[in-house]
């Protein structure tokens, strides 16, 4: 009998074998999720009906959406990679992800003479938000996509590409964080698949995403928008 992998071991399957069907299903929540965030980039903030309580609103329900569904497939924490169990193995290799990835960031930007700043003020309210946010996008990204596409019995190698491929393409028509976000995505799902912790991810995410910010040249990642507010950013021109 084989024995089990690293990753069975970070990621235990509810369901051994299952059906296509199901395997459909599975696959479908996570489609239909991206369809429903494209959605709401694409056509409910572009509207003239958009308001900032409807767009909490329609936030919170996008949030509650995984976590429903993370539940009603009876993942706990210790599935989601909210543990604490093995943060100090997963705090290492997500740290030396950050130092190797982060060197080549600050390299570019220094190279390409990218390096800015905006004050205490900004960088503070950034690490504010960028915490969360890095965060919530690890639990999207590992928790609630890869997680299913695993639990489809996508091999690993599939099950990464294709979480971070989706990942990628909601940061659309952002190239460069279109690329960016496909390559770390795929490295963050790896990560996750050996050590599932998202403690150290959302971190690490964090850390990255501001040194993009603040090393390189904002030409190239336009204040790190998406959708058709990088459409205005672009055409607007690039301020402070």
């Amino acid at each position: 009998m084989r024995s089990p992998s690293a990753c069975d071991k970070a990621i235990p399957l509810s369901v051994k074998s299952p059906s296509v069907f199901l395997r459909a299903i599975l696959l479908g929540e996570v489609l239909l999720f991206v369809g429903a965030a494209m959605m709401y980039l694409w056509w409910y903030l572009p509207s003239g009906e958009a308001t900032r309580t409807g767009g909490v609103v329609f936030c919170i329900l996008l949030g509650a959406w995984p976590i429903a569904l993370n539940l009603l497939h009876g993942d706990g924490l210790r599935e989601a990679g909210l543990r604490v169990d093995n943060l100090a193995s997963s705090s290492r290799q997500a740290a030396l992800v950050v130092l190797v990835v982060g060197l080549g960031v600050l390299g570019v930007g220094v190279a390409t003479e990218g390096l800015h700043w905006f004050g205490w003020s900004q960088l503070i309210a950034k690490a504010g938000k960028y915490a969360v946010w890095g965060l919530v996008q690890q639990y999207l990204l590992q928790s609630f996509a890869l997680r299913r596409m695993r639990q489809a019995r996508l091999p690993a190698a599939w099950a990464c590409a294709s979480a971070a491929g989706l990942f990628a393409f909601l940061h659309a028509p952002n190239w460069m964080l279109v690329g960016l976000t496909a390559a770390m995505g795929m490295v963050w799902c790896a990560l996750f698949l050996r050590r599932a912790n998202l403690l150290p991810l959302g971190l690490a995410h964090a850390l990255l995403a501001m040194l993009v910010y603040y090393a390189w040249p904002e030409s190239w990642h336009a204040g790190l928008t998406i959708g058709p507010m990088y459409l205005q950013q672009a055409a607007g021109g690039l301020g402070p």
